[in-house]
């Protein structure tokens, strides 16, 4: 962070705000990840802007997929380990992004009826071609191929796009969550669990 902030000749202190993801993600990856955030803005006296990896994935699906085939909405799916899912939905506007579908856990053999959830959301008939308004993305699509495939299939037209939560999408939809007051103090850069029995298997 430092080197990098070298080079573009400013300080830490010269900084609007720390963005982190808060996840959901890795039990020890969120706490690395909020304790670093909860430290430069500390010692900088800077806020943070806790920022969900699931909407980050979103973001991250439109802009790859930016002009007329950019969605208005999309289902983000992040390998939650242990043959489970992290699930979100969230539909675009001119105004930005809003949560339609929050955090959860959704094993693979269930992605059929979490994905009748997120139509019914979106008000879409049962297996009306989804075109370019509606999209899965995530890290998901490989390691999960032969449990998802079918589910994905019986959707019409639904895409799947190859998304991770980066920090050039965090900082696409930082300005905006900003102006919206988001940013609060350092104190409260406290992880998002989905999961939170992190020392128990699913059995």
């Amino acid at each position: 962070v430092l080197s990098m902030l070298a080079e573009a000749d400013m300080s830490l202190a010269s900084l609007t705000a720390i963005v982190f993801g808060r996840g959901p993600g890795s039990f020890t990856g969120l706490r690395t990840a909020c304790s670093v955030a909860q430290g430069l803005a500390f010692g900088a006296n800077l806020p943070v802007v806790p920022m969900d990896s699931l909407q980050v994935v979103a973001e991250e699906a439109r802009h790859a997929a930016c002009g007329p085939t950019a969605p208005s909405a999309v289902t983000s799916l992040l390998d939650a380990r242990m043959n489970e899912l992290y699930a979100a939905t969230y539909v675009y506007d001119p105004s930005g992004w809003t949560e339609l579908l929050g955090s959860r856990l959704v094993r693979p053999h269930d992605l059929a009826a979490h994905l009748g959830t997120v139509q019914e959301a979106l008000g879409l008939p049962g297996v009306a071609p989804a075109g370019a308004s509606w999209v899965l993305a995530g890290n998901v699509f490989a390691e999960y191929a032969d449990s998802l495939a079918e589910a994905i299939a019986a959707v019409e037209g639904l895409r799947t796009v190859a998304a991770m939560p980066t920090a050039r999408s965090m900082l696409r939809l930082a300005p905006a969550m900003i102006a919206e007051g988001a940013a609060v103090d350092a104190a409260l850069a406290l992880p998002h669990y989905v999961r939170d029995k992190v020392a128990q298997t699913t059995a």
